[in-house]
């Protein structure tokens, strides 16, 4: 019983030294996270700032990162400067016909590349990932033509249409996420009955609400954001985006700094909302879909 006793007194002083050890490993650890988040957030948290102050602070030396007065003003000038809200609409229209068309396109034929056989799939599969390689200004000037000849300027048919036809990336990302669903419960609903599309709408679908969640999350952050797509094919102004709205503060001697970050702020705050209710989803869509290649 001694000697029991004083083996485990014993082992106290080699657990301690490994214990401490473990927490200052991992408090290091959180602080070298905390400040590569802080680093990350200074621009969205200058943004905000510069939302707040007004044009003669701005260029003082040296710099004031926080104002001295808060002109909370900016925001409505920002609303006020140009359509703000016809323009959001005209902005919802085309991120929400944009995101239908690239979530139906996108699971519907990473769905055939990961799960049907049929011939010359993997050579059409590498013919899609080629794509990836070329750059989007490369193709600008000829679907400009295309678009010209079938009449379709100032429409909203160039920015919507192109997403039914699915995107590279998210194809190839939805096709890794598809692969990781055993094929053992295709192969029950095929005993059961089951066609193709009935297995992709009732088991698929279901199965991959992460990998959906992340796909709109994409979808919207590209449409958007997107502001050559509409200032190339759209010419009349009350049909033009949020994006082109912010061309209203640049004057021909002077920008109004202020008024524009303050909406540029109010432009960023949805994508920014959505994110961190879609980060859990993203992050497991992002994980699962490297399991299998």
């Amino acid at each position: 019983m001694g000697m029991e006793s004083l083996s485990a007194v014993g082992t106290y002083p080699t657990q301690h030294p490994v214990r401490v050890g473990h927490l200052l490993g991992r408090g290091l650890v959180h602080a070298i996270l905390v400040i590569g988040a802080l680093v990350m957030l200074f621009p969205l948290i200058w943004m905000v700032m510069v939302s707040l102050d007004d044009n003669a602070q701005l260029y003082t030396i040296p710099p004031q990162y926080i104002p001295t007065v808060l002109h909370w003003s900016n925001y409505p000038q920002a609303v006020t400067a140009f359509p703000f809200f016809r323009y959001l609409l005209n902005t919802i229209t085309i991120t929400g016909a944009g995101l239908i068309g690239l979530l139906f396109s996108c699971t519907l034929v990473g769905y055939s590349f990961a799960r049907l056989r049929w011939p010359g799939r993997d050579a059409f599969f590498i013919v899609l990932l080629a794509t990836m390689m070329v750059p989007p200004q490369v193709t600008l000037i000829p679907l400009f033509i295309i678009w010209k000849h079938l009449g379709a300027l100032d429409t909203y048919a160039p920015l919507i249409v192109p997403s039914f036809f699915g995107s590279a990336y998210l194809i190839f990302f939805t096709r890794q996420f598809f692969m990781t669903i055993p094929f053992e419960l295709e192969d029950a609903a095929r005993v059961d009955g089951c066609g193709y599309f009935t297995i992709y709408f009732r088991l698929m679908l279901p199965l991959s609400m992460p990998l959906i969640i992340t796909l709109a999350l994409f979808a919207f952050i590209w449409h958007w954001n997107d502001f050559v797509g509409p200032l190339i094919y759209l010419q009349s102004p009350q049909k033009y985006t949020l994006q082109l709205g912010l061309l209203a503060f640049n004057g021909q001697y002077q920008t109004d700094i202020p008024p524009l970050i303050a909406a540029a702020t109010l432009m960023v705050l949805p994508i920014v909302v959505i994110f961190l209710f879609g980060q859990q989803y993203f992050i497991k869509s992002v994980v699962l879909s490297g399991l299998k290649g």
